[in-house]
Protein backbone atom coordinates (compact mmCIF):
# COMPACT_ATOMS: atom_id res chain seq x y z
CA UNK A 1 0.00 0.00 0.00
CA UNK A 2 0.95 3.58 -0.82
CA UNK A 3 -0.95 5.42 1.90
CA UNK A 4 -2.44 8.52 -0.03
CA UNK A 5 -5.47 9.63 2.17
CA UNK A 6 -6.60 8.80 5.59
CA UNK A 7 -10.15 9.31 6.47
CA UNK A 8 -11.69 9.81 9.62
CA UNK A 9 -14.95 9.41 11.69
CA UNK A 10 -15.64 11.72 14.26
CA UNK A 11 -17.89 10.67 16.78
CA UNK A 12 -16.54 8.15 18.84
CA UNK A 13 -13.43 7.93 16.72
CA UNK A 14 -12.13 11.35 16.90
CA UNK A 15 -14.46 12.89 19.48
CA UNK A 16 -15.57 11.37 22.76
CA UNK A 17 -18.76 12.34 22.21
CA UNK A 18 -20.35 7.96 22.72
CA UNK A 19 -19.75 7.96 26.38
CA UNK A 20 -21.30 11.50 26.95
CA UNK A 21 -24.18 10.40 25.07
CA UNK A 22 -24.82 7.56 27.36
CA UNK A 23 -24.15 9.05 30.59
CA UNK A 24 -27.38 11.24 29.34
CA UNK A 25 -29.20 8.35 28.33
CA UNK A 26 -28.57 7.05 31.35
CA UNK A 27 -29.47 10.26 33.37
CA UNK A 28 -32.42 10.82 31.38
CA UNK A 29 -34.05 7.77 31.63
CA UNK A 30 -33.38 7.16 35.19
CA UNK A 31 -35.03 10.03 35.62
CA UNK A 32 -38.40 9.07 33.56
CA UNK A 33 -38.32 5.89 35.08
CA UNK A 34 -36.80 4.39 32.18
CA UNK A 35 -33.39 2.26 33.83
CA UNK A 36 -32.23 0.71 30.32
CA UNK A 37 -31.77 3.66 28.54
CA UNK A 38 -28.35 3.88 28.74
CA UNK A 39 -27.41 0.62 29.10
CA UNK A 40 -29.44 -1.39 26.24
CA UNK A 41 -31.26 1.02 24.33
CA UNK A 42 -28.18 3.49 23.85
CA UNK A 43 -26.39 1.06 22.06
CA UNK A 44 -28.56 -0.08 20.00
CA UNK A 45 -28.86 3.19 18.48
CA UNK A 46 -24.90 3.74 17.87
CA UNK A 47 -23.81 4.70 14.70
CA UNK A 48 -27.76 6.19 13.80
CA UNK A 49 -29.19 8.83 13.32
CA UNK A 50 -32.58 10.79 12.69
CA UNK A 51 -35.63 8.23 12.56
CA UNK A 52 -34.21 4.86 12.88
CA UNK A 53 -33.06 6.39 16.21
CA UNK A 54 -36.76 7.00 16.93
CA UNK A 55 -37.87 3.98 15.25
CA UNK A 56 -35.61 1.65 17.93
CA UNK A 57 -36.89 4.26 21.27
CA UNK A 58 -40.60 3.30 19.79
CA UNK A 59 -40.14 0.07 19.60
CA UNK A 60 -37.85 -0.06 22.72
CA UNK A 61 -39.45 1.84 25.42
CA UNK A 62 -42.68 1.18 26.96
CA UNK A 63 -44.43 2.12 29.78
CA UNK A 64 -44.45 5.69 29.06
CA UNK A 65 -47.09 7.35 27.06
CA UNK A 66 -44.57 9.84 24.88
CA UNK A 67 -41.34 7.85 24.16
CA UNK A 68 -40.40 10.21 21.17
CA UNK A 69 -40.75 13.43 24.00
CA UNK A 70 -38.39 11.58 26.30
CA UNK A 71 -35.47 11.40 22.85
CA UNK A 72 -36.52 14.82 22.28
CA UNK A 73 -35.28 15.60 26.34
CA UNK A 74 -32.18 13.33 25.83
CA UNK A 75 -31.24 15.42 22.49
CA UNK A 76 -31.49 18.48 24.34
CA UNK A 77 -29.64 17.45 27.53
CA UNK A 78 -26.65 15.48 25.29
CA UNK A 79 -26.23 18.79 23.29
CA UNK A 80 -25.68 20.73 26.66
CA UNK A 81 -23.77 18.81 28.33
CA UNK A 82 -21.35 18.65 24.96
CA UNK A 83 -20.84 22.01 25.10
CA UNK A 84 -19.49 21.70 28.37
CA UNK A 85 -17.40 18.18 28.22
CA UNK A 86 -16.58 18.03 24.24
CA UNK A 87 -12.82 16.36 24.28
CA UNK A 88 -10.47 14.89 21.49
CA UNK A 89 -9.90 10.73 21.65
CA UNK A 90 -6.67 10.37 23.41
CA UNK A 91 -3.94 10.36 20.35
CA UNK A 92 -6.04 12.60 18.18
CA UNK A 93 -3.83 15.47 17.97
CA UNK A 94 -0.71 12.83 17.66
CA UNK A 95 -2.63 11.13 15.08
CA UNK A 96 -3.15 13.98 12.98
CA UNK A 97 0.25 15.81 13.41
CA UNK A 98 2.02 12.53 12.37
CA UNK A 99 0.00 12.14 8.89
CA UNK A 100 0.74 15.83 8.00
CA UNK A 101 4.10 15.55 8.97
CA UNK A 102 3.94 12.68 6.44
CA UNK A 103 2.20 14.62 3.72
CA UNK A 104 -0.72 12.20 4.06
CA UNK A 105 -3.99 14.15 2.86
CA UNK A 106 -7.01 13.43 5.67
CA UNK A 107 -10.67 14.12 4.93
CA UNK A 108 -13.41 13.55 7.09
CA UNK A 109 -16.68 11.13 6.38
CA UNK A 110 -19.50 11.14 9.14
CA UNK A 111 -23.33 11.10 9.59
CA UNK A 112 -23.45 14.52 11.92
CA UNK A 113 -24.40 17.12 10.25
CA UNK A 114 -22.20 19.88 8.50
CA UNK A 115 -22.94 23.15 10.98
CA UNK A 116 -22.62 20.49 13.83
CA UNK A 117 -19.59 19.10 12.84
CA UNK A 118 -17.75 21.88 12.10
CA UNK A 119 -18.85 23.40 15.52
CA UNK A 120 -17.87 21.00 17.43
CA UNK A 121 -14.05 20.16 15.75
CA UNK A 122 -13.80 24.04 15.68
CA UNK A 123 -13.68 24.04 19.12
CA UNK A 124 -11.35 21.37 19.86
CA UNK A 125 -9.08 23.22 17.10
CA UNK A 126 -8.90 20.61 14.38
CA UNK A 127 -10.87 21.69 11.95
CA UNK A 128 -8.39 23.55 10.08
CA UNK A 129 -6.39 20.08 9.89
CA UNK A 130 -8.90 18.00 7.34
CA UNK A 131 -8.54 19.32 3.59
CA UNK A 132 -11.90 18.08 3.14
CA UNK A 133 -15.38 16.28 4.80
CA UNK A 134 -18.35 14.91 3.90
CA UNK A 135 -21.42 15.26 6.47
CA UNK A 136 -24.37 13.38 6.69
CA UNK A 137 -26.81 16.15 5.17
CA UNK A 138 -24.57 16.66 2.21
CA UNK A 139 -25.53 12.29 1.08
CA UNK A 140 -28.23 10.66 0.23
CA UNK A 141 -27.75 7.41 2.23
CA UNK A 142 -26.13 7.27 5.59
CA UNK A 143 -23.87 4.25 7.01
CA UNK A 144 -23.44 1.87 6.47
CA UNK A 145 -23.92 2.46 3.24
CA UNK A 146 -20.92 3.45 1.50
CA UNK A 147 -22.05 6.58 -0.10
CA UNK A 148 -20.35 8.66 2.07
CA UNK A 149 -16.60 7.12 1.31
CA UNK A 150 -17.13 6.37 -2.51
CA UNK A 151 -17.82 9.96 -2.70
CA UNK A 152 -14.42 11.10 -0.45
CA UNK A 153 -12.18 8.47 -2.45
CA UNK A 154 -13.61 10.09 -5.91
CA UNK A 155 -13.21 13.64 -4.70
CA UNK A 156 -9.51 12.89 -4.21
CA UNK A 157 -9.09 10.99 -7.38
CA UNK A 158 -7.19 8.25 -5.56
CA UNK A 159 -6.77 4.47 -5.65
CA UNK A 160 -9.08 2.77 -3.12
CA UNK A 161 -6.18 -0.03 -1.83
CA UNK A 162 -4.56 3.31 -1.22
CA UNK A 163 -6.98 4.95 1.31
CA UNK A 164 -7.62 3.68 4.98
CA UNK A 165 -10.85 4.58 6.94
CA UNK A 166 -10.80 5.24 10.79
CA UNK A 167 -13.92 3.68 12.30
CA UNK A 168 -15.40 2.85 15.88
CA UNK A 169 -18.78 1.86 14.98
CA UNK A 170 -20.22 -1.37 13.71
CA UNK A 171 -22.19 0.77 10.76
CA UNK A 172 -19.01 3.01 10.17
CA UNK A 173 -17.00 -0.41 9.76
CA UNK A 174 -20.03 -1.99 7.57
CA UNK A 175 -20.01 0.92 5.46
CA UNK A 176 -15.85 0.93 4.76
CA UNK A 177 -16.42 -2.57 4.22
CA UNK A 178 -18.53 -1.90 1.24
CA UNK A 179 -16.96 0.74 -0.19
CA UNK A 180 -14.01 -1.87 -0.77
CA UNK A 181 -11.80 0.18 1.58
CA UNK A 182 -9.18 -0.97 3.73
CA UNK A 183 -10.46 0.55 7.59
CA UNK A 184 -8.85 0.32 11.13
CA UNK A 185 -11.37 -0.34 13.91
CA UNK A 186 -11.09 1.94 17.54
CA UNK A 187 -13.89 0.09 19.27
CA UNK A 188 -15.11 2.68 21.84
CA UNK A 189 -18.42 1.56 23.74
CA UNK A 190 -19.17 -1.54 21.95
CA UNK A 191 -16.33 -4.10 21.40
CA UNK A 192 -15.37 -5.42 18.30
CA UNK A 193 -17.06 -8.92 17.46
CA UNK A 194 -16.18 -11.23 14.99
CA UNK A 195 -17.50 -9.18 11.84
CA UNK A 196 -15.42 -6.53 12.64
CA UNK A 197 -12.27 -8.84 12.78
CA UNK A 198 -12.78 -10.05 9.31
CA UNK A 199 -14.10 -6.53 7.68
CA UNK A 200 -10.86 -4.48 9.08
CA UNK A 201 -7.10 -4.80 8.82
CA UNK A 202 -7.12 -3.98 11.82
CA UNK A 203 -8.27 -3.58 15.46
CA UNK A 204 -6.61 -0.70 17.19
CA UNK A 205 -7.17 0.14 21.09
CA UNK A 206 -6.78 3.51 20.85
CA UNK A 207 -5.54 6.43 18.53
CA UNK A 208 -1.93 5.93 19.36
CA UNK A 209 -1.94 2.32 18.23
CA UNK A 210 -3.41 3.55 15.32
CA UNK A 211 -0.37 5.59 14.75
CA UNK A 212 2.08 2.95 15.74
CA UNK A 213 0.53 0.81 13.03
CA UNK A 214 0.43 2.94 10.13
CA UNK A 215 4.11 4.09 10.98
CA UNK A 216 5.37 0.31 11.43
CA UNK A 217 2.93 -1.13 8.20
CA UNK A 218 1.84 1.36 6.19
CA UNK A 219 4.39 4.64 5.59
CA UNK A 220 7.12 2.09 6.29
CA UNK A 221 6.05 0.62 2.78
CA UNK A 222 5.95 3.93 0.99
Amino acid sequence: MKLELVIFDVDGLLLDTERTWQKTWHDIGIKHGVKNLGSEVFLKCIGHTGKVVEDIILQEVTGIEEPLALLQEVREAGKIRLENELELKPGAKQLIAYLKENQIPLAIGTSTISALNEERLKKVDVFHEFCYMLCGDEVTKRKPDPEVYNRIVEQFGVDKENVVILEDSYLGVEAAYRANVSCIMVPDILPATEIQIKQTMHIAKSLYEVKDYIEQYLLSKK
